[in-house]
């Protein structure tokens, strides 16, 4: 929400998108293979960005007005958003690893 609430003043936000083939209709089946094509070019860009002082968060706040934001943007029918990246100077204290869950909590071998 506190970012939901700021992002007018954020002085770049990053609309990573796919071009679909077949009337821009999301296929079927390999969704992750679809989106996964995505991933490490965004992730790149956010890694890229943290070097140099800038903070980055993957957020889908946008989704909601996909849209609207289509429009906006002019993306033709064809092409779908992923995600909305604001970039902007980091202005805390420095950067730190977030909270995270134990490993045996979220890693399963063999079975659930």
């Amino acid at each position: 929400a506190w970012l939901g609430d700021r992002m007018g003043q954020v002085p770049v936000l990053l609309v990573p998108c796919l071009r679909l083939s077949g009337g821009g209709e999301l296929a079927a089946g390999n969704q992750a293979g679809l989106w996964g094509s995505l991933l490490p070019a965004v992730w790149s860009y956010m890694l890229a960005a943290r070097a140099r002082g800038l903070g980055t968060a993957w957020t889908t706040l946008h989704l909601v007005y996909e849209a609207e934001v289509a429009e906006l943007l002019g993306l033709p029918e064809e092409v779908r958003q992923a995600a909305l990246v604001p970039t902007a100077w980091y202005t805390g204290e420095g950067f730190r690893p977030a909270a995270r869950q134990s490993l045996d909590e979220v890693l399963h071998v063999d079975r659930w």
